[in-house]
């Protein structure tokens, strides 16, 4: 991995939500509430491992967006459970996730969500009128 793609994944995996008592540089949870540990990134064998997320999905831009470099613009992109990521699939704002946690355990159930306000207007303010 070359040092600007660390320097970039290290700013996707600070996005992740800090857990007090846990080194943030090993372990975080993602926006669904699961457990990823920091190495784990890419693998799918993992119950911890993670990807990164396209908030508003990448193919639904890419159909609509001519200036293809904001697709990867880190204020749309998240840290995300890969099961969470899997399941999330092309769906904006509402998702499913396949994993949340209770206490230190990853849990595997049916759990909507929804992208928070906060986060919607960011995107809105990254595509502006690109959005379908």
């Amino acid at each position: 991995m070359e040092k600007n793609d660390k320097e970039r994944l290290d700013v996707i995996w600070n996005k992740g939500q800090v857990v007090k008592g846990y080194n943030e540089k090993c372990y975080r949870k993602d926006a669904c509430g699961a457990w990823m540990i920091r190495e784990k990134y890419g693998d799918r064998t993992s119950p911890f491992g993670w990807e990164i997320d396209h908030i508003y999905p990448k193919s639904k831009l890419s159909e609509s967006i001519s200036d293809v470099s904001l697709i990867d613009d880190v204020k749309n992109l998240r840290p995300l459970n890969w099961k969470n990521n899997e399941s999330k699939g092309n769906d904006y704002p509402s998702y499913q996730a396949k994993i949340t946690s209770d206490g230190n355990k990853n849990v595997e159930g049916v759990y909507e969500y929804t992208v928070n306000e906060e986060t919607q207007k960011i995107i809105e303010q990254l595509f502006k009128s690109k959005l379908c």
